[in-house]
């Protein structure tokens, strides 16, 4: 997602909370003037402001890491954990559905469950 698409995002779900960027910034670490600029997509931001933002907006904060093409540091933990079976895993389910991977994730959690 482009920085620009990122920035309409943002502003839609703060427009939606009816937060001024003031009341954004002072439920974040971060000034008017950037989230501002954020908005604009006139500058990219840190996962660390990403993350600030979606809890500020009370919205999801993986779908808003998503947006500005990144993902949660977790995520990056367990594929630097698994170099080879975690990308050859998602680049084998790229096609799955929707739904597909709702039904993935709750025979992982049964997998889970049986190893404790």
């Amino acid at each position: 997602m482009s920085k620009k698409t990122l920035g309409q995002l943002i502003k839609k779900l703060r427009k939606q909370k009816k937060l001024s960027l003031r009341k954004l910034a002072d439920k974040t670490d971060v000034s008017w003037v950037i989230i501002t600029h954020v908005e604009n997509g006139k500058v990219s931001t840190s996962k660390k402001v990403l993350k600030q933002i979606a809890e500020a907006l009370d919205y999801d904060v993986d779908k808003l890491l998503a947006a500005g093409d990144a993902v949660g540091d977790d995520i990056e933990k367990i594929i630097t954990k698994t170099p080879t079976a975690v990308p050859e895993f998602l680049r084998t389910a790229k096609n799955l559905t929707e739904d597909d991977w709702r039904s993935l994730t709750e025979q992982v959690k049964n997998m889970n469950k049986k190893k404790k």
